[in-house]
C-alpha cells in the first residue's frame, strides 16, 4: 500500500509535553516520545528526526514505549489519563491514507488543535521524512498557540467545555514545506592536510566525498567514496638533490553517528583504499634525477565531528590515521631520506550538501 510506512507511524506515534510551569520557567520543558511496542524501522526513523527537532528547540526529551495504538480521541483520552496536566501531541493517518493529522491538547485549558498534513504527491520512499518533518513543523506552531492560550487561562476564566474543537486554520495547517534536510545521497567538498612523521613534509590535498546514508531505523551507518589529490607537492632534500613528492588517495569507508540526532554529531569511520605516490627528482652532478610513481594498499581510520548550518547542509572536521603497504621511500643514490604513511595523518575541513 502507498502508505503503508505512514500509516504504521500516524497509528502509532503520541507525545506528551509537559510543559514548564510559571515557577520553573527557565527550565526546558519536558518532552516524551511514545513509541508502540514491536515498532517497525519507519517509526523510529521519524522519532528520531521529530526528537533531534525538538532537542533543538530547547525541549527535554525522553523516548518511551507505549503497548498499542488506536483511533486519535481514544488515543488522546487515555495519554491524557496517564499524563495528568501534561500537554498532549498525537500524530494519526486521515482514513483516506492522503493526509495525516497532528493532535495538540492543553488539559489545564481543556483546549484541543488539529492540524492537517497533505501528504498527496510525495514519493513513497520520502513518506516517512516529509510526514516528521511536516509534524515538527506545525507542532512548533500550535505549542506556541498553546502558550498563548495557558497565560491567558491563568486568570480566572470559563475553561472550554472538555472535548470542544477549536477553529481549524487550513492556510496554515496545510501550507506547503520545505522538504527533508537529509536524503539518501551527500556531495562533500573540502580541503584537507596530509603529513607523514617519516620525513615527508606537509601537503594540502583537495578532498572529495560521495555519501550514501541508506534509510533505516536510525540512520547511524554511511557508506562514503572518498578522494583526495590535486594538491601541493612538499620537497625533500638529499646529499645528493631533492625531490617532489605527489600524493593522491582513495578510500571506500563506512562510517558510524553514534547519535544522529545531535545537532553536533560525532561520527567514526573506516576505510579501505590505495595511496599514490608520484616523485620527481632532482640530482647535482655526476648524478641524474629520475620520476617514479608507486601504488601501496591503505587502511584508514577516523573521527570527527559534523555540524548542520542549513537545511542540506553541514560543515565536517574530521582527524585520520593511515597506514600504507608498502608504505613509499624516498632514496638518493642509497641513502633513504624520507618515508611517508606509517603511519600519515590527515585533518580534514569540508562541506556536505545532501541531494
Amino acid at each position: 500500500m502507498r502508505f503503508a510506512r505512514a500509516q504504521a507511524l500516524a497509528g502509532a506515534l503520541t507525545l506528551v509535553l509537559c510543559a514548564a510551569s510559571p515557577a520553573a520557567s527557565g527550565e526546558p520543558a519536558r518532552v516524551v516520545l511514545v513509541r508502540p511496542g514491536a515498532a517497525d524501522p519507519s517509526i523510529s526513523e521519524a522519532l528520531i528526526r521529530i526528537r533531534g527537532e525538538l532537542v533543538a528547540d530547547g525541549f527535554d526529551v525522553e523516548l518511551l514505549d507505549a503497548q498499542s495504538a488506536s483511533a486519535p480521541r481514544p488515543t488522546m483520552d487515555d495519554a491524557g489519563q496517564q499524563a495528568g496536566s501534561a500537554a498532549l501531541i498525537g500524530l494519526f493517518l486521515a482514513p483516506d491514507g492522503q493526509a495525516a493529522e497532528l493532535w495538540v491538547v492543553d488539559p489545564r485549558t481543556n483546549k484541543t488543535l488539529v492540524r492537517r498534513i497533505d501528504t498527496r504527491g510525495e514519493a513513497r520512499e520520502h513518506i516517512v521524512e516529509v510526514l516528521a518533518v511536516r509534524a515538527v513543523e506545525l507542532l512548533r506552531a500550535s505549542l506556541l498557540e498553546l502558550l498563548m492560550s495557558s497565560r491567558r487561562a491563568a486568570a480566572p476564566a470559563a475553561a472550554p467545555p472538555p472535548g470542544k474543537m477549536s477553529p481549524q486554520e487550513p492556510s496554515r495547517a496545510e501550507r506547503s514545506l520545505d522538504p527533508p534536510r537529509r536524503s539518501m545521497w551527500g556531495v562533500e567538498l573540502g580541503g584537507g592536510l596530509l603529513a607523514s612523521p617519516g620525513g615527508i613534509g606537509p601537503a594540502l590535498l583537495l578532498v572529495a566525498r560521495l555519501r550514501v546514508a541508506p534509510p533505516g531505523p536510525s540512520g547511524r551507518l554511511e557508506a562514503r567514496l572518498s578522494l583526495a589529490g590535486l594538491g601541493t607537492a612538499p620537497r625533500v632534500a638529499g646529499p645528493q638533490g631533492s625531490a617532489t613528492v605527489q600524493q593522491r588517495l582513495g578510500l571506500v569507508e563506512l562510517a558510524a553517528l553514534p547519535w544522529p540526532e545531535l545537532r553536533l554529531r560525532p561520527r567514526f569511520s573506516v576505510g579501505l583504499g590505495a595511496l599514490h605516490v608520484a616523485v620527481d627528482g632532482e640530482a647535482s652532478w655526476p648524478y641524474r634525477g629520475t620520476h617514479d610513481a608507486r601504488w601501496a594498499f591503505a587502511a584508514d581510520a577516523g573521527a570527527g565531528v559534523e555540524f548542520g548550518i542549513v537545511r542540506r547542509l553541514d560543515v565536517v572536521v574530521e582527524a585520520h590515521a593511515l597506514v600504507a603497504h608498502p608504505y613509499p621511500v624516498i632514496r638518493f643514490v642509497e641513502t633513504e631520506a624520507a618515508s611517508g604513511a606509517r603511519p600519515a595523518l590527515l585533518g580534514t575541513l569540508s562541506l556536505v550538501g545532501w541531494l
